[in-house]
């Protein structure tokens, strides 16, 4: 199999196994500011200013909790940090290694006691050629209110640890046996949420029908503790496609059943999980994206409560001219809790958003760009206790040396 197709095989198994983040170079081709032996090193700066008019996601009116009152303020975000790499670190194909880090201070005007600091790193490091192999490093930090994991319940830190090996290894010219083992901590400064860990292997056969077509068939197995909660073993039967239908248009679709076992009880469950995408290079200057899924998980927000997530995803990007590049980004999160709901969490979310932006390459190294967002959320909660609608307008500075 082509060096390409293991790059993308192996970036795809990663991301359904724990959705490593990536560092961009916002420097691209331009010479690093120093090198030290092999190894680049790019430091980049930015400044976000943002104008949020409900920094708590409260809800209206009369669903308020008694004293509280919607919130708005403006953000300053100043945002250090550096990306690092040796080989072919961009495109993360042979032997490579990279390295980023920032660091998120973020300052309120008026609500200084939501003032935070969050960090978000990440190390890659691969080879092989017959076995080929990779292995990351994440660390998420955020300081926020959010609805897939704390029931949108004020600002509340929450960081992210993941940690992934995966491997290909060449069986035949067109088949390959693909691994991934992880594991990913879900630690939270809140007390109406509880700490989470998964431990996460898989093993996938591909076969490669022609050059533009390929078919999976895998395992899956892990075991999720909830802190305070009841823990619970789950195995999964995966297929997988994905198909290059055309220079302009790529399709990639898994499906499968996962089994669960909870500790201490009868629950045992069936759930059938999904994930499907598209990309379409609609013309030479716009590209558009379609993601959407069906993933179980524990609720950190609901005591011994399993979460099922339903996600779509739509992005599209367009250049205008030499300089500017319009986006758009839309959503949909429908998430329902089974099981024992307690701690004022709520059984049923249904999340919107969507996030139109602007961006203009100001140099070779300095961008700037604006945006706006609309959040709205519709739940279960009693007397529309999760219920909440939010703006954001934002413009950001940014520079890579």
């Amino acid at each position: 199999m082509n060096v390409n197709k293991r790059r993308f095989y192996l970036s795809a198994a990663l991301a359904c196994m724990a959705g490593t983040a990536s560092a961009q170079d916002a420097g691209g081709v331009q010479p690093p500011l120093f090198q030290i032996g092999s190894v680049e090193v790019r430091p980049n700066a930015a400044y976000t200013f943002t104008y949020d008019d409900n920094i708590y996601l409260n809800p209206d009116g009369a669903a308020l909790p008694a004293g509280a009152t919607q919130k708005h303020d403006f953000l300053h975000t100043f945002t250090p940090g550096f990306t690092m790499g040796a080989g072919d670190y961009r495109a993360q194909g042979g032997s490579f290694f990279s390295a980023s880090y920032n660091a998120n201070f973020l300052v309120f005007q008026e609500n200084s006691n939501a003032d935070s600091t969050d960090h978000q790193g990440a190390i890659s490091f691969g080879g092989g050629d017959k076995l080929s192999w990779r292995f990351d490093q994440t660390l998420v930090s955020q300081s926020d209110s959010d609805v897939t994991n704390t029931q949108a319940l004020g600002r509340a830190k929450r960081r992210s640890w993941t940690s992934t090996l995966a491997t290909i290894y060449d069986l035949s010219e067109k088949t390959d046996l693909e691994s991934s083992f992880a594991y990913i901590l879900n630690d939270f400064d809140s007390p109406t949420t509880q700490d989470s860990q998964r431990l996460q292997g898989n093993m996938l056969l591909d076969w490669a029908q022609t050059a533009k077509l390929h078919y999976g068939l895998g395992v899956t197995g892990g075991y999720d503790q909830l802190d305070g909660g009841q823990n619970s073993v789950f195995e999964q039967v995966n297929t997988r496609m994905v198909w290059e239908v055309s220079a302009k248009f790529a399709l990639r679709a898994g499906a499968g059943f996962e089994f669960r076992q909870t500790q201490g009880t009868d629950l045992d469950r069936e759930n059938f999980i999904f994930d499907v995408g598209a990309d379409w290079k609609v013309s030479p200057l716009t590209v558009a994206s379609l993601n959407a899924g069906r993933a179980i998980a524990p609720a950190n927000a609901g005591v011994n409560s399993i979460a099922t997530r339903n996600t779509v995803n739509v992005t599209v990007v367009h250049k205008v001219g030499q300089r500017y590049t319009a986006s758009l980004i839309t959503g949909y999160l429908g998430q329902a809790n089974q099981g024992q709901i307690v701690g004022g969490s709520t059984g049923k979310n249904d999340y919107y958003f969507v996030r139109p932006g602007l961006a203009v390459a100001l140099t070779d190294r300095a961008t700037a760009s604006a945006f706006y967002q609309y959040r709205q959320n519709e739940s279960n909660a009693p007397a529309g206790g999760g219920d909440f609608d939010n703006n954001q307008f934002g413009v950001s500075l940014g520079y890579t040396f």
